[in-house]
């Protein structure tokens, strides 16, 4: 399968967000549990579109189908514990490990790109295999990994 990666615009909104429930569903067969669960799912739509406005999120298309794999939230996060610029990744979820892998090498390609200090996942532990080949740091030992996009 070969993917699509792009910026979340606008445009987007209703593909994350149809693709987000399909993935919730998955996961939590009790629909009302489910219901409150996406009232405070990081993806929830006023969450989308602020993300969105910001430019720094991504999503994974199938190049042949344009179905959706996968996609991440993110946005610069300035002067936090001495690091002037890092890039928060709020959230990051995709069918399998292969289109997951392509969109945390994005966001620390852009972490690089942009000069950045760091690239910090938010609740990593879904991905840790994943994330182990950037030798992330914990953060505090909390539920934060932070890979270095700098020397240093």
């Amino acid at each position: 399968m070969a993917l699509v990666h792009q910026v979340l615009s606008a445009a987007d909104i209703d593909l994350v967000l149809d693709f987000a429930q399909k993935r919730l569903i998955e996961q939590i067969s009790d629909e009302t549990t489910r219901t409150f669960a996406s009232w405070e799912a990081k993806w929830r739509k006023e969450a989308l579109e602020h993300y969105l406005k910001v430019g720094w999120s991504f999503i994974a298309r199938d190049e042949a189908t344009k179905a959706v794999k996968g996609f991440y939230l993110g946005q610069p996060f300035l002067f936090f514990r001495g690091m002037t610029q890092s890039l928060w990744i709020e959230y990051l979820d995709a069918v399998d490990d292969e289109t997951a892998k392509t969109l945390i090498e994005i966001a620390v390609k852009i972490g690089r790109e942009k000069h950045l200090q760091r690239v910090m996942f938010a609740e990593p532990d879904k991905w840790k295999h994943l994330l182990e080949v950037w030798k992330p740091e914990s953060l505090d030992g909390n539920s934060i990994a932070i890979v270095k996009t700098t020397k240093g």
